[in-house]
């Protein structure tokens, strides 16, 4: 019988196939996406309102979880903070600049909290914690599009936000 050819030996197959295929995104996710700093992220997430798997995101776009991670900018730490950025942070909120872990993941995301409650938006908040406030409001007031590596920034932080959710529970 031609119905048979597609019978249960093929559903097996292609279920056993494809829970090859999660097992080993999962696998793959696990060893690419940090689950580092997780009590760190869960009390920067409940102390500013931002969702936990965006801050892994942004940490993992920004320094790939590599807290002495320093770019070309002058930016340093977990969240890539500018110094000058890092200090206003700190005197604002009395979140000492120490340079751990907590303070970066603490000092960033009351930052970047900042940005969402200021621009209302997250690919715009994004784009500000990229590239600055004054060219992400530049950007939303002109309609232009945003620097191609801010676009691809926003990209990439978006798509780790949607591994950390999927494969991380927090």
């Amino acid at each position: 019988m031609d119905g048979d050819r597609f019978g249960n030996k093929t559903v097996r197959v292609i279920f056993l196939a494809a829970a090859l295929a999660a097992a080993v995104f999962c696998l793959a996710a696990s060893l690419r996406f940090s689950s580092a700093y997780g009590a760190e992220t869960s009390e920067a997430a409940r102390a500013f309102g931002v969702d936990e798997s965006l801050i892994r995101a942004i940490i993992f776009a920004e320094s790939g979880y590599d807290n002495g991670a320093v770019s070309r900018a002058g930016a340093s730490g977990l969240m890539q903070l500018m110094p000058s950025t890092r200090v206003e942070t700190s005197e604002r909120t009395g979140i000492d600049a120490d340079g751990s872990p907590r303070s970066e993941i603490m000092l960033g995301t009351a930052y970047f909290a900042g940005l969402l409650r200021r621009f209302g938006d997250e690919r715009a908040a994004l784009a500000a914690y990229n590239a600055g406030p004054a060219n992400a409001r530049r950007w939303m007031e002109s309609g232009e599009e945003p620097y191609p590596e801010t676009a691809a920034y926003i990209r990439r932080v978006l798509f780790a936000r949607k591994v950390y959710e999927r494969v991380f529970i927090f």
